[in-house]
């Protein structure tokens, strides 16, 4: 399963080069992520509430970029869980514009409640079955 989120480059996207300016691709796969998560799991805040999670923070974000974006243009992401582990899972990220790949990028997310020792810190949590088996569903490694 994927989700697909589509943004139009905005002047106060870009750089004096003209191009987006990289961390706006980190702000734009953050909102991919909850347009699949939210696709994912027909209720996420109850089942935040039901494992005691206070989300899916991000642990790891990595981005290669192929093609330049710029002014006016629109980037199409097309998001999908690429895997999971014990504790952890990725999410990939592809840009396109008229159907060619101009980036991709991969967030590690995790499962965070609040550390029973220490309530600044988070602690993540092996991910639950029903959260395994949504992903197995949605055909992710």
């Amino acid at each position: 399963m994927s989700a697909e989120y589509t943004v139009k480059v905005q002047w106060g996207d870009c750089d004096p080069a003209r191009i987006v300016f990289y961390p706006k691709y980190l702000e734009w796969f953050d909102e991919a992520s909850w347009a699949l998560l939210d696709r994912l799991f027909k209720d996420r805040h109850a089942l935040q509430e039901r494992h005691g999670v206070v989300g899916f923070p991000i642990a790891e974000v990595s981005a290669r970029f192929l093609r330049p974006s710029g002014h006016g243009q629109s980037i199409a992401f097309r998001s999908t869980v690429e895997s999971w582990q014990e504790k952890r899972f990725t999410i990939l990220h592809q840009g396109y514009r008229d159907g060619e790949l101009l980036l991709e990028g991969r967030e590690v997310r995790f499962m965070g409640r609040v550390h029973p020792q220490d309530p600044r810190r988070l602690q993540a949590i092996a991910v639950p079955a029903e959260i395994v088996e949504i992903f197995r569903s949605a055909g992710s490694k």
